[in-house]
């Protein structure tokens, strides 16, 4: 029987899915993911496997969260870009910051750009229903952020994560 994902080529969830590549899925280290001595100060590519997703729709985190873990990241999810700014502050930055671009109060720009204040090389990945073409982003966001149309899917998700691992 095979025991890793990278073995099978399926990632078991809600349904089989196949994997689309081993090397873009970031795996866990000895101790396991969920160790707390093994993620004490892991942050950043390739290392850390922690995103934070800030999504007001609790529908849409919910199913965001999900995925991300089918992935075998460790989500954790914030609605308003203030509680993300808390989490950051309290348990320092994540692998990645997955956020919205419409979000009541701070919009998800001007949280790439407070979080980037302090965490300059944090990738950011912004979900938004409009074209990122129609988006102006000041120059501190030219580099190491993406973006993922709504809605998307799985494969979509893993695709725009992977790109920012790059």
């Amino acid at each position: 029987m095979m025991d890793s994902v990278a073995e099978s080529g399926y990632r078991r969830g809600i349904m089989e899915q196949p994997v689309l590549s081993s090397g873009n899925i970031p795996t866990a280290a000895p101790g396991g993911a969920s160790d707390p001595e093994t993620q004490a100060g892991r942050t950043g590519w390739p290392l850390g496997t922690r995103i934070l997703v800030v999504e007001d729709d609790p529908l849409i985190s919910m199913n965001l969260v999900q995925m991300l873990e089918m992935l075998d990241f460790e989500a954790h999810s914030v609605p308003r870009a203030e509680a993300a700014l808390d989490w950051i502050n309290k348990n320092g930055p994540p692998a990645l910051l997955l956020t919205d671009l419409r979000l009541p109060g701070m919009n998800g720009v001007a949280l790439a750009l407070e979080v980037r204040r302090g965490h300059p090389d944090l990738p950011v990945l912004i979900t938004t229903g409009q074209s990122a073409d129609s988006l102006n982003l000041p120059p501190e966001l030219t580099q190491g952020v993406g973006f993922l149309g709504k809605p998307y899917a799985m494969r979509q998700l893993e695709a725009a994560v992977a790109q920012l691992r790059r």
